[in-house]
């Protein structure tokens, strides 16, 4: 017998949350999409991240796709990270079992070092708490992506340690980081 994926209640209707900073939370929107684009041909984007590589337009539309359909089936809530109005980046809640989720998250190049990741970061997983009766989520990066750990360290999640070939990325395995952060110790 196969395994059944999980089942997930509907999701609400995706927030509009403010962050603090010129930092907004939204629905992704079609003409996101040249800035989709930049970000995701980035060179760290593609280092750290699962995207395609090469990243191609369409790939952007398959993007858009699988968000709406999170949404729909209840298993992920994504939302663009806007700064002063402008499409900054992702972050999303991969909704697993037993009210536990993954945190996941990118910025374009020209929304980098100035905290806006941090922002979003906390005010996701603020909703996913408040909103979603989550109690936990978990976080994994690849070994050396210390912008991503910096963002999660700085939400109160614990690196827990770094397991060998944890990620898998176009075909090839990475060493990765593993974090986790309760309800209680969000910062």
């Amino acid at each position: 017998m196969e395994p059944t994926a999980p089942e997930h209640p509907p999701l609400p209707e995706p927030p509009v949350l403010h962050a603090g900073g010129g930092v907004l939370l939204r629905r992704h929107r079609p003409e996101d999409a040249d800035a989709i684009f930049e970000q995701c041909s980035d060179t760290d984007m593609q280092r750290w991240t699962s995207v395609p590589v090469p990243y191609e337009r369409h790939h952007v539309q398959g993007f858009l796709d699988k968000v709406d359909a999170g949404w729909a089936d209840g298993s992920m809530a994504s939302c663009a990270v806007e700064l002063d109005g402008r499409f900054a980046g992702t972050v999303d809640l991969r909704l697993g079992e037993a009210r536990w989720a993954e945190i996941g998250f990118g910025l374009h190049p020209a929304a980098r070092g100035r905290g806006v990741m941090t922002r979003a970061a906390r005010t996701l997983l603020a909703w996913g708490f408040d909103e979603l009766g989550l109690v936990g989520v978990h976080w994994r990066a690849v070994v050396g992506n210390h912008a991503s750990r910096s963002v999660a360290e700085k939400c109160g999640f614990r690196v827990e340690g770094e397991v060998r070939g944890l990620l898998v990325a176009r075909g090839h395995r990475d060493d990765g980081w593993i974090g986790s952060l309760l309800a209680s110790e969000l910062r």
